[in-house]
């Protein structure tokens, strides 16, 4: 049992487990869409913290046998949820129902606190500094429509933004050495050894 968290019931243990500050509506949809149940939700929490955890460690963790917590990540990795490297793929069964690209222009005097800033909020993924003047581009999930607006309404007291929400979405599935060796071919030079 988590002393902060309490037992891993709902999507809000997931949730309080990463420090996460959603406003009441927005976690009420999260608990309501989310097809997880208490122990995929512990299972993702547990790898959100560490993707290198055995089977047995997540056993010990969520309180289940070895062979549970195997099918589940089996099933889980059926459906995109995770990947071989037990990353999540897809959000939507966690409840986000939306995900974007939202770019920042702020005056490169506070990009540098403002990047900072924004590793930390729950809705954002990853950011990335791109060149150009304070340019920053954000990989961003939301539970709806409504939650991104909000976010986004937020965002422009640092800068301008920009947005394009994300309707689909494929992952390579080259290993990185088929990658490589590819890269090999069409360069040609040697500058990429396979």
């Amino acid at each position: 049992m988590d002393r902060t968290c309490g037992h891993f019931e709902t999507i809000d243990y997931f949730i309080c487990k990463h420090s996460l500050i959603l406003p009441g509506d927005v976690l009420s949809t999260l608990n309501n869409q989310s097809s997880l149940d208490k122990y995929d939700v512990a299972i993702l929490s547990a790898l959100a913290t560490n993707t290198r955890l055995t089977t047995v460690e997540l056993a010990s963790i969520v309180h289940l046998s070895r062979t549970a917590v195997s099918r589940r990540i089996a099933a889980l990795k059926r459906e995109r949820v995770l990947n071989d490297a037990a990353e999540v793929l897809n959000y939507r069964p966690l409840g986000f129902a939306v995900r974007a690209v939202v770019e920042i222009k702020s005056p490169s005097q506070a990009a540098a606190a403002l990047h900072k800033k924004l590793l930390v909020q729950p809705e954002v993924l990853s950011v990335a500094v791109v060149a150009g003047d304070g340019l920053l581009s954000l990989d961003v999930i939301a539970v709806n429509m409504e939650h991104l607006h909000d976010f986004i309404h937020t965002l422009q007291r640092s800068g301008e933004t920009s947005t394009k929400v994300i309707f689909a979405e494929d992952k390579s599935e080259l290993t990185l050495v088929q990658r490589m060796k590819m890269l090999n071919e069409h360069i040609g030079n040697g500058l990429v050894r396979a």
